[in-house]
């Protein structure tokens, strides 16, 4: 079997849904798609011509085609029951980030799929940038020494992400839906796992402080003990009005930055006193998308794990858990 022949199922065409599509047709248009609402069906359809069957219901799907693998692009309070079906039939699994609303309930799916041969990836796309895989590879190599500490800042103003709607009801703005900037910028988590190692401590503070009309956090304070030793902040929020998506590692022999926005690295070597920037472009950034699509239908047809399956993706979302915990608590938490 090749990629053009693999048949999928998106599950919710809202941005992130078509934005996958776009990445996914240049490997298959072997595409049918579900979403609750009619008109973004229509819209859907109109702008990927190539879609047959479309439904309002995942179940409705299942029952009428086979598919070898679903995108699950929903809200994450639907993600569960949506990869429980998808287990059942035997089906691939792509879920976009976070994984669910919490750890409880996936175990099932792991055995599930451990059963049955099948893949499952966690759409943490950053893994799949170019600059951030150097960046990954100088820290191996020593590039700053031994790390120490470091921080991470990501944040953006909730009310611009989608312009063409109200922010407010937007499954971003409502907490019972998983939204929020814990939950959705999370990334932040997942990168430092990828770029540093796995956590082993969490404090936090989760909140809602900036008077957007949400329910949903706006503010995620962490402060992480990672199993190296090292120490790291997080500081994810929704009310930043100018994007920031950095992240600084220090080392014993020097530091490292990289900027998101500005697509660059940057590292300042002790020795020297001085700074060297790599520079990279929007180009690299968005080529995540079309990478990610292409990795996951590989480890398809190669029959090869993923390097964010379901499993690894529970690390990240027990940090997650955790998280809120502390911030309810007012404690740190291990992570066992």
């Amino acid at each position: 079997m090749n990629k053009k022949n693999l048949k999928i199922l998106v599950v919710g065409v809202g941005s992130i849904g078509k934005k996958h599509i776009d990445n996914f047709k240049n490997f298959t248009k072997k595409i049918d798609i579900v979403d609750i609402s009619k008109s973004r069906i229509r819209d859907c359809k109109r702008k990927f011509d190539f879609i047959n069957g479309s439904f309002l219901s995942f179940k409705e799907a299942f029952k009428k085609n086979n598919y070898d693998a679903v995108l699950i692009c929903t809200p994450p309070h639907k993600h569960l029951d949506i990869a429980n079906l998808a287990a059942k039939n035997k089906t691939h699994l792509f879920i976009e980030k976070p994984l669910g609303m919490n750890v409880k309930g996936w175990d099932k799916i792991i055995k599930q799929n451990k059963k049955n041969n099948l893949i499952s990836y966690v759409a943490y796309c950053h893994r799949h940038i170019n600059y951030i895989q150097l960046a990954k590879k100088l820290l191996h190599q020593k590039k700053i020494g031994k790390i120490i500490s470091g921080n991470i800042r990501w944040g953006s103003y909730l009310p611009d992400w989608h312009p063409w709607e109200k922010y407010y009801n937007f499954y971003m703005a409502k907490k019972h839906q998983g939204g929020g900037a814990l939950m959705d910028e999370s990334h932040g988590i997942d990168l430092l796992r990828y770029l540093v190692g796995e956590v082993k401590s969490v404090f936090a503070i989760v909140d809602t402080i900036s008077g957007l009309k949400i329910t949903s956090d706006d503010n995620a304070l962490l402060t992480l003990r990672m199993e190296n030793n090292s120490l790291f902040q997080i500081n994810f929020d929704l009310h930043s009005r100018f994007p920031r998506v950095s992240l600084e590692i220090l080392g014993t022999e020097g530091n490292m930055f990289i900027d998101r926005i500005k697509n660059e690295i940057s590292f300042f070597n002790i020795k020297s006193k001085k700074w060297k920037t790599l520079k990279f472009n929007q180009k690299d950034l968005l080529r995540m998308y079309k990478d990610q699509a292409n990795y996951f239908l590989n480890c398809i047809i190669k029959k090869r794990k993923a390097d964010v399956d379901i499993i690894d993706g529970l690390k990240t979302q027990k940090i997650i858990d955790l998280a809120f915990m502390s911030s309810k608590k007012g404690k740190i938490f291990s992570v066992k």
